[in-house]
């Protein structure tokens, strides 16, 4: 008997549309492999897909759960029966759920990883740690000694942004919104850290004492403080939109639009996943698990959960405040 948690209502209360489910043994089909679910988190976009209000809407009832590690533990026909026993990551389409004891993926969103890796922190690695080494590569042609900067500076994305930047000489301008984040922050690599405020345009031209942003990574949505962030930004620079947490569209000020060509771009990482090549997929995903068996990139665990727990978990990932991701281990006692 396979467990997964079932999303059976769009909107509304998770704790209610949200629920464990039994079904007999799945198998897979031409072109699927079946996945033994090691460990998946529940991830920022995993309640607004339940919500509605993601990219793509839910088909309830609709498997819960956007990413993962597992083992394959089956290979349909058409698949490469190496795979069989191999330690997987499954990557994020919102059209198969990873919240769950076993699930049956298209061999085509599965890619290998090291066996010595923390299963936890791989089954974080298909989406933030991607959005970030995607930020870094995707928007300009970044040398050591350039300058980036990133608001949301302690978010889940910014966890692996700033570590990566810093392995490849690339310096960062941390903007947060809290005072008691500005340590945890320095200890990811950032080069400056600032609190935002109404004189945050006049301490950043301090901070960087001539130098300018190449780019900047803007995740608040907040059109006043892109508007500060925007005038550290060198002319012709870009403006890459990765998140929204105060549900805003950002806005680039109409002079520095105009007169001084600065780019307003946005980062989709399902969307980019879907176009990307196999070789690009694999070498992404293996630079990125190689440096998490190193130690050199990864996220805080605030806790564990069974799938029995799902009402527990649910309510921890949606604390404000919180530190750390919350994952399912399915084979975690309740």
């Amino acid at each position: 008997m396979t467990s997964k948690l079932v999303l059976n209502a769009v909107g509304g209360d998770l704790e209610e549309t949200i629920t464990l489910v039994g079904e007999a043994e799945v198998s897979a089909g031409a072109g699927e492999v079946v996945v033994d679910v090691e460990a998946a988190p529940i991830n920022g976009a995993d309640p607004l897909f339940a919500m509605g209000w993601f990219g793509v809407y839910p088909e309830v009832p609709a498997d819960m759960g956007a990413e993962g590690v597992g083992r394959v533990v089956e290979a349909g026909p058409g698949v490469d029966p190496a795979l069989v026993g191999r330690r997987v990551v499954m990557l994020p389409t919102f059209r198969f759920g990873t919240w769950a004891t076993r699930t049956v993926v298209p061999a085509s969103n599965v890619v290998p990883v090291p066996e010595e890796a923390d299963p936890l922190q791989l089954a974080m690695l298909a989406v933030n740690p991607a959005t970030a080494y995607v930020l870094l590569h995707e928007y300009a042609n970044l040398q050591p000694g350039d300058w980036v900067g990133l608001d949301l500076a302690n978010s889940a994305v910014a966890h692996y942004l700033i570590p990566l930047a810093r392995r490849t000489g690339v310096r960062t301008l941390a903007v947060v919104r809290r005072e008691e984040v500005i340590d945890e922050v320095r200890r990811l690599g950032a080069d400056v850290v600032l609190v935002d405020g109404d004189d945050l345009a006049e301490r950043m031209a301090t901070a960087l004492d001539g130098a300018r942003l190449r780019v900047l990574y803007e995740g608040t949505g907040d059109p006043a403080q892109v508007a500060r962030l925007v005038t550290a930004v060198e002319d012709g620079g870009t403006v890459v939109a990765f998140s929204s947490v105060t549900g805003q569209a950002p806005v680039i000020p109409l002079p520095d639009l105009i007169y001084r060509g600065i780019s307003l771009r946005s980062v989709y990482i399902v969307g980019w996943l879907r176009s990307a090549s196999p070789k690009q997929l694999e070498q992404m995903y293996g630079e990125l698990a190689g440096l998490i068996t190193e130690g050199v990139i990864g996220a805080e665990v605030a806790a564990t959960y069974s799938l029995e727990e799902h009402v527990d978990a649910l309510r921890h990932a949606q604390q404000t405040g919180r530190n750390g991701k919350v994952l399912f281990v399915p084979a975690q006692a309740a």
